[in-house]
């Protein structure tokens, strides 16, 4: 998992770079950590493979060797961040039942929020005003909900013996997904909230209509 929370250190990655070669995972984790920080702070039309070289303190060539363009970096970040928050909820829930697996993804995904705001602000605000790059934020809109589909699926007693069950499956997906973006987004504008407030008022919310779902 990425330390999406610590911003590089120009300088002393330079000198570290002069003393010696970091290998590829170190650098590619270099410019993954300075890219959300300025695709967060100037949105993706501003943000440069220049500022992000120079915010990772390396040379653009090194850039251009693991990302073809501005936009490969962009996808990767995306679902980069999203998989860290996916690895995230599925071991925390994995010991768990019942109720307490949905108190633990709902926890352990604001904890990622409270952590990493340079990350979710990139996930959850930015790429709504991003028009360059709206396919690939529906791509990874897409797989976020056909993922929480699959996981609501895997419960025999959610809309079980339905006609129609796939696509209450993912109504239900789109509508626990949206509710948790949308807060997630709010949160960032009022981050005065304590997380656990924003957990207990979704528990509230996604717990009954689970259940409403369920036979």
């Amino acid at each position: 998992m990425t330390n999406w929370g610590t911003r590089p250190d120009p300088a002393a990655q330079g000198a570290l770079e002069q003393r010696r070669r970091l290998p590829a995972p170190e650098r590619r984790e270099l410019i993954l950590r300075a890219a959300v920080r300025l695709f967060a702070e100037r949105g993706y039309h501003a943000a440069s493979m220049d500022g992000i070289a120079a915010a990772a303190g390396i040379s653009k060539a090194v850039v251009y060797d693991h990302f073809a363009s501005k936009r490969e970096l962009y996808t990767v970040l995306l679902d980069a961040i999203r998989a860290d928050i996916d690895g995230l909820v599925a071991t925390t829930i994995a010991p768990l039942a019942g109720e307490q697996r949905v108190y633990g993804a709902i926890d352990v995904f604001f904890g990622f929020v409270e952590q990493y705001p340079d990350a979710c602000r990139l996930l959850f605000l930015e790429v709504q005003g991003t028009t360059e790059v709206v396919d690939i934020v529906r791509q990874l809109e897409e797989r976020v909900a056909e993922g929480l589909s699959a996981t609501l699926g895997n419960d025999p007693t959610i809309f079980g013996g339905h006609p129609d069950r796939e696509r209450q499956l993912r109504i239900l997906a789109e509508l626990l997904k949206s509710a948790i973006h949308g807060l997630a987004s709010w949160w960032y504008r009022h981050p005065e909230v304590p997380r656990e407030d924003l957990v207990m008022r979704s528990v509230g919310i996604i717990t009954p209509a689970i259940d409403a779902a369920r036979n």
